[in-house]
């Protein structure tokens, strides 16, 4: 019995108008050897294409496979159902518009957050006696206490999510990219279980 290793490749969204989907497609084949013979192996066929993301169950491949080479043995490396998304190629003519109002309203909720937490925490009372202690007239000196202190803030949000010295974390993700990571992850499984 042979032993063949299947290693997920980093699948791109395949076209609406691609009639079949083949080993090749999804996996890299291990040993090279055979990848000739097995890389061709057809796993899916579509005539027509009505979901934007179709689920390949591992065992579908299993069978492939053994219908044309009983002798094999198949290893995955990642033993999850393949998720695999189909695009039409549109151009998106709207997404600077979508991308704008997005980046408007997580401004705006963000500045929200921020003024509310500060008026939870009486954070103008405790300003105000800071800057009483350290001068004699706190209402004049004020703004010159909070212009840096709101800058900070910005420059504080910018550094913990790795955006403001992009080679200061040495190509580790940042929390944000570990976010989205988990987030994507935790969507395949809820197609997973859809299909």
């Amino acid at each position: 019995m042979e032993y063949i290793y299947l290693i997920p490749k980093s699948i791109k969204p395949f076209k609406t108008n691609k009639p079949s989907i083949y080993l090749k497609d999804i996996y890299a084949i291990y040993p090279k050897d055979c990848e000739n013979e097995l890389k061709n192996i057809c796993l899916r066929q579509y005539k027509e294409i009505i979901s934007n993301y179709d689920v390949i169950h591992l065992g579908e491949i299993i069978q492939s496979v053994n219908d044309k080479f009983p002798n094999l043995h198949l290893n995955f490396l990642k033993p999850d159902d393949i998720i695999i998304f189909f695009d039409d190629c549109k151009k998106d003519r709207t997404k600077y518009i979508r991308v704008l109002i997005v980046s408007i309203v997580v401004l705006m909720g963000s500045i929200m957050g921020i003024m509310n937490f500060h008026a939870d925490v009486n954070m103008a009372h405790s300003q105000f006696m800071m800057v009483d202690a350290i001068t004699d007239n706190p209402k004049a000196y004020m703004p010159y206490f909070q212009l840096p202190y709101s800058i900070g803030i910005g420059i504080g949000v910018a550094l913990f999510f790795n955006k403001f010295i992009p080679t200061y974390s040495k190509g580790e993700p940042s929390p944000l990219d570990l976010k989205m990571i988990s987030l994507d992850a935790e969507i395949q499984n809820q197609l997973r279980k859809k299909k």
